[in-house]
């Protein structure tokens, strides 16, 4: 059974322009699946009717077999979801908040109790857990908003731009959180985010979306095959001559399918009396391949 299961989805907000249009995603348990789209794309939309919180125009959201409109509450009790903007209240203590939030899920006290001092542990707040939480800093209380999410130890955990906002070591620590969470927990993570590096280092598969649609899905691999995507041989020196190599920017260059390509043309390159100060290959970014779909290049 797929952790999450859409199909044919279209949504109006006026009747007449469509937010979502004919979207299909299949989702397997376990993945960290990165949802990557511009402002307005319809990231958003698509989280709020898989959580049931919107209904779509027409189509079928199903998490772990149920269904977003009829079975919505079912879901509730799968879930966990943490947005950009997420708030705590601030005039209240970590545990506090943990305390509240957990009763709206009628978790009884002795686990409550138990799932508290291991998420304050594992996200490092516990020392802080009786101080207000308005004496956070922004990392803080972005990681005790995980821990919101967290509390009712969610299948499925939504996240939105869940390192917005926060430096760089605190952004790692937060993504290692994650990656751990996946491992312990054997949950499933639909991360919408706008920050690709992160993305290309914790995500096992993508989404890309533009204006309502879906352009593809799946792993990085299984998106640089539809685009037809190869390495590049980069080559420094002079006195090269070797068809086939385009010179741009200071340095020759020419799409490759192997290492032992590359190291045929290397030795091409000596053996006609060229001379090589630096060789090296270059493999897409996340982030070229992004916004390779979202221009709709050709996949040549």
């Amino acid at each position: 059974m797929n952790a999450i299961e859409i199909n044919k989805l279209y949504k109006s907000y006026n009747g007449k322009e469509n937010a979502l249009e004919d979207m299909n995603l299949k989702i397997s348990p376990g993945e960290i699946f990165g949802f990557l789209g511009p402002n307005g794309s319809g990231k958003t939309t698509t989280v709020r009717i898989l959580n049931g919180i919107l209904r779509q125009s027409s189509g079928e959201a199903k998490i772990y077999g149920f269904d977003n409109v009829n079975e919505s509450k079912n879901i509730h009790k799968l879930c966990g979801v943490t947005t950009e903007t997420a708030k705590c209240y601030e005039n209240l203590t970590a545990e506090e908040n943990l305390d509240f939030f957990g009763g709206l899920h009628d978790i009884e006290s002795k686990d409550l109790n138990n799932r508290k001092e291991q998420l304050l542990k594992e996200l490092e707040l516990y020392e802080y857990r009786n101080k207000k939480v308005r004496e956070y800093s922004t990392g803080m209380k972005k990681r005790l908003a995980l821990s919101l999410a967290l509390i009712n130890n969610p299948k499925v955990l939504f996240l939105d731009e869940p390192t917005s906002g926060l430096d760089p070591e605190n952004a790692l620590n937060v993504l290692k959180l994650i990656k751990k969470m996946v491992k312990d927990r054997e949950a499933t993570i639909f991360m919408c985010t706008h920050q690709l590096k992160y993305a290309e280092e914790i995500c096992s598969s993508y989404g890309f979306i533009d204006k309502g649609r879906l352009l593809a899905q799946g792993s990085f691999q299984e998106l640089l095959k539809q685009k037809n995507a190869k390495n590049s041989l980069l080559i420094r020196g002079e006195n090269i001559k070797i068809p086939g190599l385009k010179f741009q920017h200071g340095v020759y260059c020419k799409d490759i399918d192997s290492d032992n390509e590359a190291y045929e043309l290397i030795k091409e390159v000596v053996n006609k009396g060229g001379i090589i100060y630096e060789a090296k290959q270059k493999s897409w970014s996340l982030e070229e391949l992004y916004f390779s779909f979202i221009r709709g290049d050709k996949n040549d």
